[in-house]
């Protein structure tokens, strides 16, 4: 068997247990519920927020750890504190270590890069975009699996809402264990590389490849503030050569928006559904089957972008999220509010995928690829906790008045996309009409 092949079945067998969590789908439920005094009003004001911000404040950390780590330790650490939200799920009442499981929370969610940036340290720059789609294929794999278990398992009554706790904590065990199997990593992209001067020469030219250094010695403290210094030049470089360019700002912008509006529909719709159950005498939640579905329509719908990139319409796309959205809220019927998110969902996944796309194509140095994606990553978590700040803890709006606004936030993102459209055709129109004279 091939090396990358290998590393990537490793890789993939840990994406999809680390993403095992059927506990997911019914969280809501599970808090609510007998086994904790809480109320919706401290669950979405005092708790959900602590995840949202502390997901922020690690992400850029986190990020640069990685790859100054070599990837590995982070993704053991990944693991790790997965086990730590689940046993502090399980086995605390209080408000005040359920906004400590939000913490770790954040430290799980953050950590998610090194996974997805591990295969790009391991294998041939040839082979990204296979392994790409074999590590998300294998992400959305866990997901359904969690979808599909946590449905039936309620459904025939085999489980409460606690007790699939014990399932995702397994899942996280066994996560964390295969996790040690990986391969280490020798070297990163911007620490660990192979000497000052081949480091100097890459910053003449941000789009060189990079070599595979011998690693420095990270207890040398001379060493490390060089490294800290050739590092924070090369991204620097990197990042100024990639947002240089308009196609990158533009698409980068539509990149972050999608996704903060995509995480704040997602985190607080069981609220909703909680919600509209109450109100409509909905006896049975299907919850697992939702997510289940919208993860094999959201991978469908990044299959048809990864194949439609030329004919795009984020536009539109963004238009019918803002509707689908604003029916599953205004229409007080539980099947009408799954079917908006479904859709919202599906579209999100084509969205990001189309973007993520059209990034790529205009980076012709393969290094920028993480640093880019993880910058647009921690703006849109940044956009996505302004959110949660102005709508939730300011304005302290109830669940339905939310995911309005929200509905208006996506119908905003889809004018302001066409207004885009229109002055770039405009200019295409007036250069074509300059150059004929």
């Amino acid at each position: 068997m091939q090396s990358w092949i290998k590393i990537t079945l490793i890789l993939c067998l840990f994406g999809t247990l680390r993403e095992i969590r059927p506990s997911e789908p019914f969280v809501t439920e599970f808090l609510l519920g007998e086994w904790r005094n809480i109320t919706e009003s401290q669950l979405n004001r005092e708790v959900y927020p602590v995840g949202t911000y502390s997901y922020l404040g690690l992400l850029v950390i986190v990020f640069l750890f990685t790859d100054f780590l070599r990837f590995k330790p982070v993704i053991i650490l990944s693991g790790l504190s997965g086990i730590s939200v689940y046993a502090v799920l399980l086995w605390t009442t209080s408000l005040g270590w359920l906004q400590v499981s939000q913490v770790l929370y954040g430290i799980y969610m953050a950590t998610e890069v090194a996974y997805l940036t591990y295969i790009y340290a391991k294998v041939d720059s040839s082979k990204y975009p296979r392994v790409s789609s074999y590590t998300r294929i294998a992400a959305l794999t866990g997901r359904f699996l969690s979808g599909v278990s946590s449905q039936l398992l309620t459904y025939f009554g085999l489980m409460n809402y606690r007790d699939l706790n014990y399932i995702t904590l397994t899942a996280q065990i066994f996560a964390t264990f295969w996790a040690f199997w990986l391969p280490p990593v020798p070297y990163g992209i911007y620490f660990h590389r192979r000497s000052i001067a081949s480091t100097n020469a890459i910053q003449n030219d941000a789009q060189a490849p990079i070599e595979k250094p011998i690693p420095h010695n990270i207890y040398d403290s001379q060493s490390f503030r060089s490294q800290v210094t050739e590092a924070t030049v090369l991204i620097y470089r990197h990042a100024r050569a990639a947002y240089s360019r308009p196609r990158v700002v533009a698409w980068s912008a539509l990149y972050a928006v999608a996704l903060a509006l995509f995480v704040q529909a997602q985190t607080y719709m069981q609220l909703l559904w909680s919600k509209i159950q109450d109100e409509s005498n909905a006896p049975v939640a299907y919850n697992g089957a939702v997510e289940a579905v919208q993860t094999l329509l959201g991978a469908a719908g990044a299959f048809i972008a990864s194949f439609c990139a030329r004919a795009s319409f984020p536009g539109p796309v963004a238009a019918l999220q803002g509707i689908a959205m604003f029916l599953a809220t205004y229409i007080n019927n539980i099947f009408v509010s799954y079917a908006g998110y479904i859709i919202m969902g599906m579209l999100y996944h084509y969205t990001i995928t189309l973007a993520s796309a059209k990034i790529a194509s205009q980076l012709s140095d393969e290094s920028c690829f993480g640093l880019i994606f993880g910058i647009n990553t921690l703006v849109g978590t940044g956009l996505q906790s302004l959110l949660t700040l102005i709508l939730i803890q300011t304005l302290d709006l109830p669940i339905h008045a939310q995911y309005y606004y929200l509905s208006g936030f996506f119908l905003l993102l889809a004018s302001v996309w066409l207004l885009g459209w229109m002055v770039h055709v405009c200019k295409q129109k007036h250069s074509i009409n300059f150059n004929q004279y």
